[in-house]
């Protein structure tokens, strides 16, 4: 099996997980080429799977920490829906047309949800695992990775902390229980009711 260096696993970090945020956030590509830059970044991590010949269980799709990461994971997924009525409520966040929100939902959230814990936990996690053995600084760059991609959304004095307290305990928790099912439900879950509240809205 390759092994990267660690060079060029800096070098994978940075134009898969940085450089499009750069591209967009910055104007240098308007923000309908997202789409574009996420089949870009999708097909780079597909190569580098395939290159590293990774097996099913390296990428997240297990069925043996199943039933032992259901709790965990249920909690938190009860956990972050309460904090977000909460905090909708307390910032008296604007009434979002829930239909057309809903359609678009399942149509565009969640398999970008998928895709993003694909990306942020199944590849990267791994990834900053070969860079530091330091759990706690796994996590925390982990999260502050989740947390930039969030940048091209509007309200970001409310969004960043979100996707950055979330972005830990997602991470946290797929330390510990590593199930792309699992934590690509979890996301799922609270990505639509974080949009259908007004947090995040979608950029056309």
């Amino acid at each position: 099996m390759y092994h990267p260096s660690r060079n060029v696993i800096v070098a994978q970090i940075l134009i898969i997980f940085v450089l499009p945020v750069f591209l967009l956030y910055f104007n240098i590509l308007p923000i309908s080429f997202r789409m574009v830059l996420l089949a870009v970044s999708a097909l780079f991590i597909y190569g580098i799977i395939r290159k590293e010949e990774w097996t099913h269980e390296e990428m997240g799709l297990r069925s043996d920490n199943f039933k032992r990461g259901i709790p965990f994971y249920f909690v938190f997924t009860l956990i972050g829906v309460a904090m977000l009525l909460f905090l909708a409520n307390k910032l008296g966040m604007p009434d979002i047309d829930t239909r057309n929100y809903v359609i678009r939902s399942w149509i565009f959230f969640i398999p970008i949800s998928f895709f993003q814990e694909f990306a942020f936990r199944s590849f990267l996690i791994p990834r900053l695992k070969m860079l530091y053995s330091n759990k706690y600084l796994i996590v925390f760059l982990n999260a502050v990775f989740f947390t930039l991609i969030h940048v091209i959304y509007p309200n970001l004095g409310i969004g960043l902390p979100i996707a950055f307290v979330s972005g830990v305990f997602f991470a946290w928790l797929y330390l510990k229980y590593p199930n792309l099912l699992l934590v690509s439900i979890s996301h799922s879950i609270l990505n639509i009711l974080a949009v259908l509240l007004g947090f995040f809205a979608i950029v056309k």
